[in-house]
């Protein structure tokens, strides 16, 4: 109940107090529950509940505090987090700056010969998107199934990316897809990473986006996001900007002009706020237009993602026809 408290009271000092009331709210969260613990006259079942309900109100308090997600022992050791100035954790985080998000030593210096604009547009079939996944085994339990797959095997996003990839082909956005596993050894990711995208702009040096995707994760007391969107609901979309690169501007920039083509063609697809990272990387000093997407989060279901999936690329073919 104190961390609870306390995470409140860090939303209010840091003027996020409503937007933390309306994330409460939309849970239906149960404050009178958490208050009646130790009543008398309660009986074994109610207070087994409340008890319950305790320890899911510790797991938010907990994830707004400080970001670490208790229903996930990887977030306990794998970085360290701080709440960003602008709000809660769920708006950005800072890394621990001497190895953030595990991603391990440069392996070539930020002014590397990929820092430059794409090369210009000489034919039709000239790529326009790239597409690889860090973190090749995330998941969608939303439905039951493992939120990660094992070892060495793609999961779910790669399901999702080989289906942006047809959808941006079939609007005409000629696309590129890698399916190269990175994450066989998970702190390994990033320097696998780097080379497949790399590889990927050696290859289609035309390339306008560079997308690292992702699934977003979470608590389970935090619950998914959906947006209904031509009847369908569709899991709701992130993009995330490390700031440790001379060029992240730029790719703010162009992730700005995304949300808002997404906000007038399908309100809500997109989260408005882009989560910033100030001590990462995520490759995105290789090009201009790298971004990372988090499409939903491992409470979704698959069958959400895939719905989000045809939108995505209309929203992309909009900006790169600009």
């Amino acid at each position: 109940m104190a961390l609870l408290a306390f995470s409140v009271y860090f939303c209010i000092s840091n003027d996020s107090f409503q937007y933390t009331i309306k994330i409460l709210s939309e849970k239906s969260f149960p404050f009178e529950l958490i208050l009646l613990e130790g009543a008398p006259g309660m009986s074994y079942p109610q207070r087994t509940y409340i008890s319950d309900t305790r320890n899911a109100a510790a797991g938010i308090g907990m994830y707004l505090l400080t970001g670490v997600n208790i229903s996930d022992a990887r977030t306990y050791f794998l970085s360290f987090y701080a709440p960003p100035s602008e709000g809660p954790t769920w708006l950005g985080w800072a890394y621990y700056p001497n190895d953030p998000e595990m991603e391990g030593p440069l392996l070539e210096p930020l002014d590397n010969p990929f820092y430059h604009d794409p090369e210009p547009i000489k034919s039709a079939q000239d790529v326009l998107v790239s597409i690889y996944h860090t973190h090749s085994a995330e998941s969608y339990s939303g439905d039951g199934g493992a939120d990660r797959s094992a070892g060495g095997e793609n999961g779910d996003i790669v399901e999702i990316g080989q289906l942006l990839t047809e959808k941006l082909n079939q609007a005409g956005i000629n696309t590129a897809h890698s399916e190269e596993v990175n994450d066989a050894v998970y702190i390994q990711a990033y320097n696998h990473s780097y080379l497949a995208a790399k590889k990927m702009l050696e290859k289609n040096p035309t390339t306008r986006l560079l997308i690292d995707l992702h699934r977003d994760g979470l608590p389970s007391q935090v619950g998914k996001d959906t947006a209904k969107i031509n009847g369908q609901e569709c899991a709701r979309v992130m993009i995330v900007i490390g700031q440790k690169n001379q060029n992240w501007e730029k790719n703010d920039a162009i992730a700005r002009e995304i949300i808002k083509i997404a906000e007038k063609k399908y309100p809500g697809l997109f989260f408005p706020k882009i989560r910033y990272a100030s001590e990462a990387r995520y490759n995105q000093y290789l090009t201009d237009g790298a971004i990372l997407l988090e499409i939903g989060s491992q409470l979704n279901t698959l069958e959400e993602a895939q719905a989000a999936a045809g939108p995505i690329a209309e929203v992309l073919k909009e900006y790169l026809g600009k």
